[in-house]
């Protein structure tokens, strides 16, 4: 199952979370209510969570909520106004029980008992066809994360950090070529095509904690979590870097092709694909910038401020380095 690749193991979990769901409300004779079961189903599935089962809990008390709070404000009144007053109470409700992972699933119970049972008469009956869908979406989807998420999550994480370093470099070396070559400059690096990826990795620092992890793996989740909070570093630094390269003038003149700042770009993208902490590279002088900024006609302050925030960017990507050999070490431990 941990060849899968993304898409046919979401879709093969959604299948069977469905499937299970649909023959358990049918055999139940509950169809009256299969739509909430088929919601929380695909709600609930989970492709991050390390430990799906830990939030079960709370997914089913925020649904359970929900629905109470639903059914008594509905003996009061019914209309949108109640279901608005009602998602706001369940909130409130499941936040101060201290529930915040079944935030969600209590909305979807207040919603849901407001669009399928309006103008019904609500009695135990109806409650408990409610909380048993809930129950029997949640189980179908825990089951179905169980079949099609590998034993070991963790062993995903550096095919993840290989790929944030590959698409980095990409971009690093594009901008670079650029710079030799000259033409059209390269679209600046899209946060939004790195972000999920990056808060996937610092997800891990809260689901790191407690469970029946051994002491090595939580150390080791922790280790991907700083990962997670370097690369976002990483991002942003780059982002103040990238519009200053933006502003030099493409193509450079020949003969700095050998020059500081294009060498600098070099060991930043060699910094990207290369997992061993090397030597640490020592900040060139600011006179050495300044002399690069008459060789190249550009703007003394320009260069300077390029020179500071590689200066920045590597030292960034030295702590990087420094982790991934202290992942490795670990996960030769484990």
């Amino acid at each position: 199952m941990a060849a899968l690749t993304p898409l046919w193991r979401n879709s093969l979990r959604t299948w069977l979370a469905a499937s299970l769901a649909i023959g358990v409300m049918l055999w139940a004779g509950r169809s009256g209510v299969l739509v909430l079961a088929l919601a929380m189903a695909v709600v609930f599935i989970n492709e991050n969570d390390l430990v799906p089962a830990r939030t079960v809990s709370q997914q089913v008390g925020g649904a359970l909520i929900g629905i109470l709070t639903a059914v008594v404000l509905h003996q009061i009144s019914s209309g949108w106004l109640v279901l608005a007053i009602g998602l706001l109470v369940t909130g409130v409700l499941v936040r101060g029980l201290g529930l915040p992972k079944g935030v969600g699933m209590g909305y979807i119970g207040c919603w849901s008992l407001e669009v399928i049972g309006y103008g019904k008469h609500f009695n135990w009956a109806l409650i408990f066809d409610l909380a048993f869908a809930v129950v029997v979406g949640i189980a179908a989807a825990l089951v179905a994360t169980w079949v099609f998420w590998p034993r070991r999550p963790l062993q995903e994480l550096p095919a993840l950090d290989a790929r944030l370093a590959r698409q980095f470099s990409q971009q690093v070396e594009q901008l670079r070529r650029w710079l030799i070559d000259g033409g059209e400059a390269p679209a600046p690096l899209s946060s939004q095509a790195l972000l999920p990826q990056i808060l996937l990795l610092q997800q891990l620092r809260e689901q790191g904690r407690g469970g029946s992890a051994s002491r090595l793996q939580r150390r080791l989740t922790a280790r991907w979590a700083q990962t997670g909070a370097i690369w976002r570093q990483l991002l942003r630094q780059w982002k103040l870097l990238e519009p200053l390269l933006l502003q030099l003038k493409a193509p450079l003149p020949p003969s700095s092709h050998q020059r500081l700042l294009l060498n600098t770009l070099e060991t930043i993208a060699l910094g990207l694909s290369s997992a061993e902490p090397g030597p640490r590279d020592r900040p060139s002088a600011p006179g050495r910038w300044i002399a690069e900024a008459e060789a190249l006609q550009a703007p003394k302050p320009l260069l300077l401020a390029i020179a500071q925030q590689s200066e920045q960017l590597q030292d960034l990507l030295h702590s990087r380095r420094l982790l991934q050999e202290a992942i490795q070490r670990m996960g030769r431990a484990a």
